[in-house]
């Protein structure tokens, strides 16, 4: 089983002093497991307690009677990050490693927002991994095909329409999937991630719920991120828990918002914030009709959300490195004390 091996070879090296590798396919609350390459899963402990690990990850092994001994890490080229709250509580959280695509799930029954779009793509688009967006239900949308070709040229990514239902679009998703690749889909908790996962894969690798009559809404079928090999289509899934909202990332808003970011190269000044600043280019055009004014509004309210989070995770960050400093300190205090000799 390859498990990926050669697509990482292509971005990082494994040292010929490696003794046994395989890749993290299990991360509950700090319990590991771990996938050798010729299929066997065993339970794995870090040999350093400091040492964090992500699911995806390949390590080095040191096989003992029943379990592995992680002696090592061996580099990323890609992460995902699940956001989750929304404000100042929005904490970004790890959920897998060595992704090579992840396709974000927006659903097309009543809860369809497009304010949601946006936010998931400023808080996921990264360039060490291609970014898919999935409408997933599109049996139950008419225009669903339409509304995909307009996101499609206003976003600059690929979107697919897609149902479980009577299976359209399933083909076109699988051909975006390359031989190798190590790949994720993410989204809310009931837009059919795990159905869509099992068409893909022609059989049931996935756990299954049904979603609330009256809500729209599903249950966290998926309670924790996990690596699951895909032998009909020769990739490698890494499925995370669903979730019931996202926060806002310190990404650039220049992937969600690209006529924004045009427009504001004509503004006077560089640091504009196009909401007050004379000679504006960006609130010109919302006055002339030239860009949509719904469109604006989202841009500011997640440009706002955005610098809020940026400044609540410097605070958290620099309060660890105060608390780590102060314990460092005591210990030296401990470690020269000397005791009076009255």
């Amino acid at each position: 089983m390859e498990l990926g091996l050669s697509t990482y070879q292509t971005h990082e090296t494994i040292p010929p002093t490696a003794e046994t590798i395989g890749r993290i396919s299990l991360n509950a609350a700090g319990r590991y497991k771990v996938i050798h390459l010729d299929g066997t899963e065993v339970t794995a402990i870090p040999k350093q307690r400091t040492l964090t690990l992500f699911v995806g990850d390949w390590v080095n092994l040191s096989p003992q009677m029943d379990f592995d001994l992680i002696t090592a890490r061996f580099p990323r080229y890609s992460t995902l990050n699940r956001l989750t709250g929304a404000g100042y509580r929005t904490e970004e959280k790890a959920a897998a490693s060595n992704l090579d695509r992840l396709f974000i799930c927006i659903s097309m029954n009543k809860n369809f927002k497009n304010s949601r779009i946006k936010r998931y793509l400023d808080a996921l688009i990264k360039p060490q991994y291609q970014t898919t967006l999935v409408l997933t239900k599109a049996d139950l949308n008419p225009e669903s095909d339409a509304l995909a070709a307009q996101l499609s040229r206003e976003l600059a990514i690929p979107v697919l329409c897609t149902s479980s239902y009577n299976g359209s679009g399933v083909a076109s998703l699988k051909q975006q999937i390359l031989p190798g690749q190590t790949v994720s889909f993410y989204g809310n908790s009931g837009v059919g991630k795990s159905t869509l996962v099992n068409a893909v894969a022609e059989q049931d690798v996935m756990a299954t719920s049904m979603i609330s009559d009256k809500t729209d809404k599903g249950k966290h079928t998926t309670t924790s991120s996990r690596l699951v090999p895909i032998p009909t289509g020769d990739f490698i899934l890494i499925d995370t828990p669903g979730i019931k909202s996202v926060g806002v990332g310190t990404n650039n808003l220049a992937v969600v918002f690209p006529d924004i970011t045009a427009l504001a190269a004509d503004c006077r000044f560089h640091n504009c914030t196009h909401t007050q600043e004379p000679g504006c280019a960006v609130m010109a055009a919302v006055a002339n009709g030239q860009l949509n004014a719904d469109t604006y509004q989202q841009y500011l309210e997640l440009q706002a959300e955005s610098q809020s989070n940026l400044g609540y995770l410097e605070a958290k960050t620099a309060k660890k490195l105060h608390k780590k400093a102060k314990s460092k300190r005591q210990t030296l205090s401990k470690k020269h004390y000397r005791k009076p000799l009255w």
